[in-house]
């Protein structure tokens, strides 16, 4: 009777763990998408970057060659202008040709030319033969200020720079025209007593990359219009 009983238990034992396995789910197999692993796209998520497509500026037509215009003009009236004939102290040897107002003179004893180049009210004087803007090339140009300086040169007051007042027409506005330093930082003494050398090797201003050029505008009669002098006008 034991034997009996302990292999019904047995059967019921092993008929019981049959159905329990029975009843687990089978694991899934993953089916591939065709996405990868990358994320789902909604409207919770960022967008990628556009791509830009590099600008090019392309000239629309050639120009003749001749003086061009420069890139920026503007107008400024100084009280008493005067054209300064600066030169830096020993052992120094760099010279320039400066733009202010007398009142102005002044600054020449507290202020080197690196630092006149950067004040707003002091400017150099033009070397460029520039149209203006809106007026016929061929009978007007920007032309530098010592074309109407006076031949008299006074002491500046520093010991060592001197001046001319400029002869600006009514109302006595000057244009001021924005260039590179390059072509105004290898002026030197020169071995007359007036007057300027050019040195290549010189730097004047080596920390100035653009100065700001003060000119007159001129009117150019048919027979002036080559050598480059005139009438000023306003």
């Amino acid at each position: 009777m034991k034997k009996t009983l302990l292999l019904v238990i047995v059967l019921l034992a092993a008929t019981l763990a049959s159905a329990v396995a029975q009843s687990r789910p089978s694991p899934r197999k993953l089916t591939p998408t065709g996405r990868g692993n990358s994320a789902p796209t909604g409207k919770g998520s960022p967008k990628p970057p556009p791509e830009y497509t590099p600008i090019t500026t392309v000239p629309t037509s050639s120009e003749p060659e001749g003086p061009k215009a420069p890139s920026y003009v503007g107008k400024v009236k100084l009280k008493k202008p005067v054209l300064v004939y600066y030169q830096e102290p020993e052992p120094g040897k760099s010279v320039q040709q400066l733009v202010m107002a007398e009142e102005n003179l002044r600054l020449l004893k507290i202020l080197n030319l690196e630092q006149l180049m950067e004040r707003r009210e002091v400017f150099v004087d033009g070397l460029g033969n520039f149209p203006l803007p809106g007026t016929d090339a061929s009978k007007y140009r920007l032309l530098g200020t010592s074309l109407v300086a006076e031949e008299t040169r006074r002491p500046a007051g520093d010991g060592r720079c001197f001046y001319s007042r400029l002869k600006v027409p009514s109302p006595g506005l000057l244009y001021v025209v924005l260039e590179p330093a390059e072509e105004y930082r290898h002026f030197v003494k020169g071995p007359q007593k007036k007057g300027a050398a050019l040195n290549f090797q010189a730097n004047g201003l080596p920390g100035i990359d653009s100065v700001r050029a003060a000119y007159t505008l001129r009117k150019l009669s048919a027979a002036e219009r080559d050598a480059g002098t005139g009438e000023t006008i306003r």
